[in-house]
C-alpha cells in the first residue's frame, strides 16, 4: 500500500473536492483519481462517494480508511523526527496548534518559550472554536490546542491544566467610573454590554454566570473577535467583558479602564489538549514540555499572570 496514495485521501477529506485535493498534493486530478481508485481496488470495496466524478463523501469503510490513514501518516512524522540526525533534544519542522480566542493573549509567550528550547520548528496558531480544535486534534490536523478543558471528557484525549480564566469589564472611564476596582455580575448586566457571538464558548460561560444572579444583560451588539469588541468599546459608547488575559495583553488603552467581575467569582479551566497516543508525537510532547515549564508543573509563570 503507498502512503502516498493515502495521503491523497488525507488530503481529499480535508479539501472536500478532488481538483483542490489534488492542487494541495502538487499533482493531477487524474493522477490523484486513479491513485484513490487504485486503493479502492486494494481494498475491493468502494471507499469514495462519487456522483459524476464530484466528491459526495466517503463510504464506511473508507470513512474507516481515512481514520487510519492519519493515524498512520502522523506516526510516519513522527518517527522521521525520532530518527533524523539532530543534536540530543532538538527537533525541526512545523507544529500546529488550535488556540479558542480567548486565551490569543498567550500565543507569543508559548511561542517563545517554545522557540527558546527548540529554534528550528515552526509555529502556526491557528484560531478555533473549542469543537475545531477537538477535530482537529483527533484528525491529525492538530498536534495540540489551547481550550476549555471543563468539556474535554474523551479518552482519546490527555489533557494538560494551564491557568484558570477569569473575567473583567472594560470601558471607559464615564461609565465605570473613576474609583472602583470590582463590580458585581448583577450590576454588570445593567451596562450596555457589547459580547462575543453566541455560538462561541465564551459567551455561553458569560451568559450562565448571568443566570446564576438571575439578570439578563443588555447587550448591544455581538462579535466574532475580542478585537471587535475593543473596537467597540473605544467608541465610548459599550462595555465589554473579557477574560483577564486580554486585559493584561491591553494594558492600558486611553481612558479605558478594567474592573473585575465578583459576586460571583467566576473562572473556568483552559488548558493543552493532545492525542492521549503513547509514545506522542515527539513536537507534541516537546510543547507539553515546554509548557510544564511554566505553569503549576514549574515557575507558575502562566497561573500568576494571568490568573
Amino acid at each position: 500500500m503507498n502512503l502516498r496514495h493515502l495521503a491523497y485521501l488525507v488530503a481529499l477529506s480535508k479539501e472536500g473536492n478532488f481538483r483542490r485535493a489534488a492542487q494541495t498534493s502538487n499533482i493531477s486530478q487524474p493522477t490523484l483519481s486513479a491513485a484513490l481508485r487504485q486503493l479502492e481496488q486494494e481494498f475491493g470495496l468502494p471507499l469514495v462517494r462519487r456522483s459524476r466524478q464530484r466528491f459526495e463523501g466517503f463510504t464506511e469503510e473508507g470513512q474507516r480508511v481515512l481514520e487510519t490513514a492519519r493515524r498512520l501518516l502522523a506516526d510516519v512524522d513522527g518517527l522521521k523526527q525520532s530518527v533524523s540526525h539532530r543534536p540530543m533534544g532538538l527537533l525541526s519542522g512545523h507544529l500546529r496548534i488550535g488556540i479558542i480566542p480567548t486565551a490569543e493573549p498567550l500565543a507569543g509567550q508559548i511561542t517563545a518559550a517554545f522557540h527558546a528550547r527548540q529554534p528550528d520548528v515552526t509555529i502556526t496558531l491557528l484560531s478555533k472554536t473549542s469543537q475545531e480544535i477537538r477535530r482537529g486534534v483527533v484528525e491529525h490536523d492538530l498536534e495540540a490546542g489551547l481550550t476549555y478543558i471543563d468539556q474535554v471528557g474523551e479518552p482519546e484525549f490527555s489533557i494538560e491544566e494551564l491557568y484558570s480564566e477569569t473575567y473583567v469589564v472594560i470601558g471607559t472611564e464615564k461609565l465605570l467610573g473613576a474609583t472602583q476596582s470590582t463590580i458585581s455580575w448583577r450590576e454588570a448586566a445593567d451596562l450596555p454590554l457589547v459580547l462575543l457571538n453566541r455560538e462561541m464558548r465564551n459567551r455561553q460561560l458569560v451568559d450562565e454566570a448571568f443566570a446564576k444572579v438571575g439578570a439578563i444583560p443588555r447587550v448591544h451588539a455581538e462579535s466574532s473577535t475580542l478585537v471587535g469588541i475593543l473596537s467597540h468599546v473605544r467608541q465610548g459608547h459599550w462595555c465589554g467583558i473579557v477574560p483577564s488575559t486580554f486585559a493584561v495583553l491591553l494594558g492600558a488603552v486611553g481612558s479605558l479602564r478594567f474592573l473585575t467581575l465578583v459576586n460571583p467569582d467566576v473562572s473556568h479551566s483552559v488548558g493543552l489538549v493532545t492525542l492521549a497516543r503513547l509514545p506522542r508525537a515527539p513536537l507534541a510532547q516537546a510543547l507539553i514540555d515546554v509548557l510544564r515549564g511554566l505553569t503549576a508543573f514549574g515557575s507558575h509563570a502562566l497561573r500568576d499572570r494571568f490568573s
